[in-house]
């Protein structure tokens, strides 16, 4: 079943071109991903890796990566089909619940931690995985918490009966 939702009657309603009408972010999420992601290779390097990763590891962090790299384009797509936007400097014109949205609402953030866990795993780096904890908390913070503000006054009732059926993470 396709469900997409136009915003409330009772939501407040800005010109779509304008740029207050986005829930924004002071700090791109990809690129939180991507500097943790980083910081935790060179700590890795720093402290000298264990260099004890078995094949099963590596198998692993192939099927992490592959799944995350899935999800996220699974995620991106669903939205781009919907024709809402993607970018946090952009209005959302459709709440979407369908596809991976159905079971988290956030596939493209789950599926940059299943990256970062399986790149690490596959290039035994197991000290860039310390910093992740750190990048969901920066990214929850900094980011989500500002969208869900933004979607439950878009959105209102049907966003917040949304949240309720359908987890922040998983």
């Amino acid at each position: 079943m396709h469900l997409t939702f136009a915003p409330d009657s009772n939501a407040q309603e800005a010109p779509e071109s304008s740029r207050r009408d986005a829930p924004g972010a002071p700090f791109p999420p990809l690129l939180q991903f991507l500097l943790g992601f980083i910081g935790g290779v060179m700590l890795d390097a720093l402290l000298g890796g264990t260099s004890s990763i078995s094949g099963t590891a590596a198998i692993l962090g192939v099927l992490f990566t592959t799944a995350g790299v899935a999800l996220f384009a699974w995620g991106l797509w669903t939205f781009a089909a919907a024709r809402t936007g993607i970018l946090l400097q952009r209005p959302a014109s459709l709440l979407v619940t369908h596809g991976p949205y159905r079971w988290t609402r956030n596939p493209m953030y789950v599926g940059c931690v299943l990256i970062h866990v399986g790149i690490a795993l596959a290039i035994d780096a197991t000290w860039a995985l310390l910093p992740l904890p750190a990048v969901i908390w920066l990214v929850t913070r900094t980011v989500i918490e500002r969208e869900e503000r933004y979607m439950r006054r878009r959105f209102a009732g049907v966003y917040v009966a949304y949240c309720a059926r359908v987890g922040r993470w998983i």
